[in-house]
């Protein structure tokens, strides 16, 4: 969703109003792991843009990393192939901590199919918080 979101920060896009929403709320928790605060980074960078990075530093500050236990990984893992390792951390630490993930990366419809995790497509999640 971040990438969505800051490809055109100055236009403003429902993506970008969803983040901002995310972001600015006092009532929703915002998670993720290191490897999303490394991809967020390099996009940051790849997108070079100032507004870009304000949402990038409004993340990292809101966002609180998990430590993705072992066990979680491996209940994941069928679902990724190799070169898929770092969403196999994205499930897993949304399925440690039962979280929702936001993203239109097809990537995870298996493992939301099968009810393993639940995964919101950006428009949805702008449905759901009525942006």
């Amino acid at each position: 969703m971040f990438i969505a979101a800051i490809k055109n920060p100055i236009k403003e896009t429902a993506s970008l109003r969803l983040l901002m929403e995310l972001v600015d709320s006092t009532s929703i928790a915002l998670l993720g792991n290191e490897f999303l605060i490394m991809e967020m980074e390099k996009y940051a960078q790849v997108f070079e843009s100032k507004r870009g990075k304000e949402i990038l530093q409004k993340l990292i500050d809101r966002i609180k990393v998990a430590d993705v236990d072992e066990k979680f990984l491996r209940l994941c893992k069928s679902y990724f192939p190799e070169e898929e390792l770092i969403d196999l951390y994205h499930a897993a630490t949304c399925l440690q901590e039962g979280a929702v993930l936001i993203t239109n990366d097809r990537h995870f419809d298996k493992i939301n199919d099968e009810k393993i995790i639940e995964v919101w497509s950006i428009s949805k999640a702008i449905k759901e918080f009525k942006i």
